[in-house]
């Protein structure tokens, strides 16, 4: 969810003064996809969808977004192609992503809220990494430095920016709503004493 804000935030198609109304449902097709709250959560800011985890606002959000803006801001997040990270038997999930061609509105909804699409773990942490970082994207890796049996340093792995994603003023206030969601949202039992969260 914060993807899709951020990207709307990013291409101007959401302003942070909308606001999205929450009956609980999308119909697609005659069917319905719910929202956490099947009541709904009636008027909904953006920053309010992300403390609720509001499907259906988020859903709404995808609408104005649109297909070509949503599935550029996944590339730009990384998702699809190899990060290249310093571990064997990393996937490339390219294959695995919408395009242009075979997106339905269903899946842009549904992706809008985080489902169904396909990501690594390391795609995933990379991208969200950008979001609270000031919005650069770092070369992912697990190792900090290599050192031989007697410790000596044979060479170090420093930190390589690759691109940014977002930009400062849209992570800033990413942040500022991820902060509130766990302090009054849905990820209150994420906080951990003594640490900002």
């Amino acid at each position: 969810k914060p993807f899709t804000v951020s990207c709307g935030l990013e291409t101007g198609t959401i302003t942070e003064d909308m606001t999205f109304n929450c009956d609980g449902k999308e119909i697609f097709a005659g069917s319905p996809i719910h929202c956490v709250n099947r009541n709904g959560h009636g008027l909904e800011t953006v920053e309010k969808s992300l403390m609720d985890s509001c499907n259906d606002a988020l859903m709404q959000m995808s609408y104005r977004i649109g297909a070509e803006n949503f599935l550029e801001y996944q590339s730009i997040f990384g998702f699809g192609p190899k990060t290249g990270i310093d571990l064997p038997g990393e996937a490339n999930t390219t294959a695995l992503m919408y395009t242009l061609d075979n997106i339905r509105s269903v899946d842009l909804a549904t992706n809008s809220f985080g489902q169904n699409y396909n990501c690594t773990m390391i795609q995933m942490i990379s991208a969200f990494s950008s979001l609270v970082n000031g919005g650069t994207y770092y070369q992912p890796h697990i190792v900090r430095k290599i050192t031989d049996a007697k410790g000596n340093t044979i060479s170090t792995i420093d930190a390589t920016a690759v691109k940014q994603t977002i930009s400062e003023s849209t992570c800033e206030t990413i942040k500022g709503y991820m902060e509130r969601t766990v302090a009054e949202g849905t990820a209150k039992t994420a906080k951990v004493d003594g640490y900002s969260m």
